[in-house]
């Protein structure tokens, strides 16, 4: 018979992971045409009473019979971790009783069944309909029906989630994929037989052991000081929760045992005919060595034979044997019957200590651990250990009864609590099972965090992703295929979870779930909002209960001070949201959303992202259930605004990265709504400032189309200035002309339309190709237009940005340095919220204070900007290293300019840019060519000359000096003359009066090569009263130097 079930409660529409099981009689049409509809009917009612009481003996029930096919499910109304192994195992089981029934039909009815069993787990929606009865839906039932289809005569057919779900407890066969109705494929796997008593799914236990060394040595401990050595009896109980690791811990110990110990396992089982004394049953297996894998066939005579003979022996191995049912008679409690094992054990250890290993002990019979507890109390002076485990269960009610004082008030009892391993024992737990090849740091963190030190868990998570190559081995490395932003649940996890929850009582599992909603942390007022008034009564007393259960617990983290909580695992979360209803999940993610933003919480300041989640999980739930539903439009214009707002506040705090993937979120939303065209250029310029250079590129070829096909004017103009932006960093040909002619063209368009945001990014445009021909004092003017643009569009993050720049121009532009330092620290005051834009500005700060010799100072400015940086992730602006260089180069450390060029160069080369990059080149030439490495500065000057625009006057400017250097040590004057003349005509077109002054440097150090030391003077002169003018006091004084050698 079934194992005691919960308390059983009315049908709600849920959805659930089961077992569906289909049978079918094969060519039952032929049976109409030899029998009499009565003698049919009669033959049918005699299969179907007896495929019903396999299903029902196996927990299942019977969903209906539709002509000659059943329909059973496994997991309704209330589930079992087993449901797929119970399912397996009533076909089999239907399989065998059919031949034998055979003989009955021949003989009655003359005829003989055949039939074709199909089964299938997967998720269903179930519920009651109007009438009461009850409704299963979903892929899995259709699947299922499918697979009996395919199956041949008397086969039975499984798919691979059940395989998944019994693969150790089942003899299978290969099939190819078999073909179904309308021409599908389907693959599917061959029953052959049930491995008897074996657990569906089981521990890896071949991976190192981790961990438990305190509670091994206390286990070990108590063998040998009090059963070895002192000869006494001691019960050992080891509790946790589903495979946090109790059988591995008792296994290692078990193992670690000499010959001179009989050690002997017995496992309780879930449910089934004679489960009593089953785990006797194994015992005796044990201890007898007997064969096969019925005990019943074994006769008590092996028994006596293994206690030596003797008629005390003979007495034992009778009474023992009439418990098990050995002697053909039903099993029966008597005195004589727990005395008769009682004194086998103590026969047994009467030679050799004796060990009982007893798994899964929380389904054990009362009248099992009663045997248990007489043993313990009277075998007292016997060196016998009695070594359960079970889960917490055993403690608690079983059939409205608890069983008091398990172990309790025995002093030779005790019991170990495995509590869940550490972080870094799960990480050792990974580097086992993937042969110790290292994991990317980010997949590790999400399977121990998922896991949360639950060893099984771990197990299952890695293997699944190996198994599904979710992770696939490369070289020295595991690596993952996808960003694994939501870690799939292994169906060996989610089976025990459900189990877990649906057999909570019912306002306690009405609390998870709700609570299920708000995610893995959750406030007792968003609970209270969803759940009322329903569960106002309950609520205080039912999250009491769940943290009794170790489902939840207080979290205290939340700086608000309200009262919080976190679910015990986030696996448990996932499995209480998983069991709601698409439309319930609907209404309370929109309810959810409703409340923040009519009450929002000081703990939800910034409720901007979690309002537009949960809309978006409320649209998503809609979508499938009415994929037209109009309501979703509306819902998805909200999440979008709400993400809009998000994103700018992640822009304003530097979080270029979350900016980005919520500006994406925007776009999927919008797929069919108009603004979509409007935020894309946004994304895309939100890429580009992440130097996501090609992806940029990708999205701004998508809005292009898009607005063309609308024949939208003001989305086209924004994605004009995008595109050429994108243009004058891959520095294109003529990209300079082209993206003042399309500056020229948009500008009157905003205008019309009164976009302040267009007209921002036209502004900025126009100021970055007067930068680009280094007309610092243009480009700052453009700049401010577009500042005031940016305050009227009400977008800080641009405000704050353009800013950075303008302060590039006071370092770059003829502002003396003592002002640009002025004016600096009044920017940096106006964009405190900013880190980004204020690191930025302290990069150019730190070039000011350079010039006026605060060395410690500009770096200390500079190591903080880093800092920034580093923290932020931030990718171009970080790449682009040239204020360290120049303050090192200042201070006459051209080795420490070059390391930080270096980095620089390299990431520009990585993220494909080629505005920065000749200049940084140019930049890394010069800091080579201080430290007397000619050729090596000669190469990079070519660098810079082969990627530099013609416009990029900055660059053409730099490589032009180093080379002029260069050539003038070998002599080459003629040519180096002509090189550094060129850069001085250029410097003079533009207003970066330090360059200017640096490239009239470059030719007087030619002029005093080619030995004209008046023009030198005249060129270095010229080049001192330009220093003067920026106040750059470090290279004036150098210059005056230079002239008084």
């Amino acid at each position: 018979m079934a194992g005691p079930e919960p308390e059983q409660k009315p049908a709600q529409d849920v959805r659930k992971t089961i077992t569906i099981l289909f049978a079918d009689i094969v060519d039952s049409s032929r049976l109409s045409l030899t029998l009499d509809p009565e003698a049919l009917q009669n033959l049918l009612a005699r299969y179907f009473d007896e495929m019903s009481s396999i299903i029902q003996r196996h927990g299942g029930i019977v969903e209906r019979y539709v002509g000659d096919e059943i329909m059973a499910a496994f997991g309704v109304p209330m589930l079992h971790e087993d449901d797929a192994l119970r399912a397996v195992s009533a076909a089999v089981e239907m399989r065998d009783t059919l031949a034998t029934l055979n003989h009955e039909l021949e003989t009655v009815w003359g005829v003989q069944l055949a039939h074709r069993i199909g089964l299938n787990t997967g998720e269903v929606f179930t519920g009651a309909d109007r009438q009461g009865h009850r409704f299963l839906t979903g892929e899995a039932v259709r699947i299922a029906k499918r697979l009996q289809e395919a199956a041949a005569p008397n086969e039975i057919l499984i798919g691979e989630a059940t395989h998944k779900l019994v693969g150790h407890a089942v003899v299978v066969k290969s099939s190819s994929p078999r073909a179904l109705k309308h021409g599908e494929k389907f693959p599917a796997i061959v029953v052959v037989n049930v491995i008897a008593r074996a657990a569906g799914f089981q521990r890896r236990f071949e991976a190192p052991f981790v961990g438990r060394k305190r509670q091994r040595a206390r286990i070990e401990t108590i063998f040998r000081r009090d059963v070895f050595e002192n000869k006494t009896c001691r019960l050992l109980t080891v509790l946790g929760e589903k495979g946090v690791g109790k059988s591995r811990l008792v296994s290692e110990f078990a193992g670690s045992l000499s010959d001179d110990v009989i050690v002997a396992r017995g496992r309780c089982l879930p449910y089934g005919e004679g489960i009593t004394y089953w785990p006797l049953a194994d015992i005796i297996r044990d201890i007898t060595g007997a064969e096969g894998v019925d005990p019943r066939k074994q006769s008590a005579a092996r028994i006596a034979e293994s206690l030596g003979g003797g008629d005390e022996a003979e007495l034992i191995a009778e009474r023992v044997a009439e418990l098990l049912g050995f002697g053909g008679q039903e099993p029966a409690f008597s005195e004589e019957t727990f005395w008769a094992v009682r004194r086998l054990f103590e026969v047994l250890a009467g030679e050799r200590p004796l060990v009982i290993v007893v798994d899964d002990l929380h389904w054990a019979e009362s009248t099992f651990l009663d045997l248990i507890e007489y043993v313990v109390d009277i075998s007292v002076d016997f060196p016998i250990m009695i070594v359960g485990m079970a889960r917490e269960e055993l403690l608690k009610k079983r059939n409205g009864k608890k069983r008091k004082g398990w172990g309790a008030g025995k002093p030779n009892a005790t019991t170990i609590k495995l509590e869940p391993l550490s972080e870094a024992e799960c990480h050792e737990m990974i580097s086992n099972l993937l042969d110790h090849v290292p994991l990317s740091p980010a997949v590790e963190l999400k399977i121990t965090s998922a896991a949360e030190g639950n060893p099984f868990f771990v197990e299952e998570l890695v293997a699944m992703l190996v198994d599904e190559e979710l992770i696939t081995r490369k070289e020295n490395c595991w690596v993952a295929r996808s960003d694994l932003s939501e870690l799939p649940v292994p169906s060996t996890i989610s089976a025990l979870l459900a189990v877990r929850l649906e057999g909570l009582p019912v306002d306690e599992r009405a609390i998870l779930t709700t609570a299920a909603v708000e995610g893995a942390v959750f406030h007792r007022s968003a609970v209270a909002e969803l759940a009322r008034p329903a569960l106002d009564p309950v609520l205080d007393d039912g999250l009491l209960a769940l943290v009794h259960r170790d489902l939840i617990r207080q979290d205290a983290s939340d700086p608000s001070g309200e009262e919080a909580y976190r679910f015990r695992h986030v696996l448990i979360r996932d499995a209480a949201y998983n069991s709601l209803s698409k439309n319930v999940r609907a209404d309370l993610h929109e309810r959810f959303a409703a409340w923040l933003e009519m009450e929002p919480r000081e703990h939800l300041r910034e409720s901007d992202e979690i309002v537009g989640y949960h809309l978006e999980k409320a649209i998503e739930c809609r979508s499938a259930l009415k994929p037209r539903d109009s309501r979703v439009a509306s819902l998805r214009a909200q999440a979008a605004a709400r993400f809009e707002a998000a994103a700018r506040r992640a822009f304003a705090r530097g979080h270029r990265s979350a900016a980005i993937a919520l500006l994406q979120r925007v776009c999927e939303l919008l797929s069919e709504d108009s603004r979509q065209r409007m935020v894309l250029p946004e994304l895309a310029a939100a890429l580009i400032e992440c130097g996501r250079l090609a992806e940029a590129e990708d999205v701004l070829g998508k809005a292009e189309k898009l607005a063309a096909v609308a024949n939208d004017e003001r989305a086209a103009s924004h994605v004009l200035v995008q595109q050429h932006l994108l243009r004058l960093l891959h520095v294109e040909k003529g990209g300079i002309e082209e993206a003042a002619r399309a500056t020229g063209l948009v500008i009157p368009e905003f205008e019309r339309f009164k976009d302040s945001l267009g007209l921002c990014h036209a502004r900025r445009l126009e100021a970055l190709f007067y930068w680009n021909e280094a007309r610092a004092e243009a480009a700052a003017e453009a700049w401010k237009r577009a500042a005031v643009h940016a305050m009227v569009a009400g977008n800080r993050h641009l405000y704050n940005e353009i800013l950075t720049w303008i302060a590039s121009s006071l370092w770059f532009g003829p502002t003396p340095a003592d002002e640009g330092i002025r004016r600096c620290e009044l920017m940096r005051e106006d964009v405190r919220e900013s880190p980004e834009s204020e690191a930025a500005i302290l990069r150019h700060l730190g070039g000011l204070q350079a010039m006026v010799g605060r060395f410690d100072l500009a770096r200390q400015l500079l190591a903080t900007s880093n800092a920034v940086y580093a923290d932020l992730e931030v990718t171009l602006d970080a790449a682009t290293s040239q204020n360290e260089a120049v303050v090192e180069l200042l201070a006459g450390n051209p080795d420490a300019a070059e390391e930080s060029l270096r980095k620089g160069y390299l990431a520009l080369q990585e993220m494909g840019d080629r505005m920065f990059l000749p200049t940084t080149a140019a930049f890394l030439a010069r800091a080579v060519l201080e430290q007397g490495r000619d050729e090596e500065a000669e190469d990079l000057a070519k660098q810079s000359a082969e990627l530099a625009a013609k416009g990029d006057l900055l660059s053409q400017i730099l490589w032009r000096g180093v080379r002029a250097r260069v050539l003038a040590r070998r002599a080459q004057l003629e040519e180096a003359e002509a090189l550094a003349s060129e850069a001085v005509v250029l410097a003079e077109a533009t207003d970066f009066i330090n360059h200017r002054a640096d490239a009239l440097m470059d030719l007087s150090h030619v002029f005093k090569a080619s030995g004209r030391r008046d023009e030198a003077v005249n060129s270095a002169s010229e080049a001192l009263r330009l220093y003067q003018l920026k106040r750059n006091l470090v290279s004036a004084s150098a210059t005056r130097l230079w002239l008084e050698g």
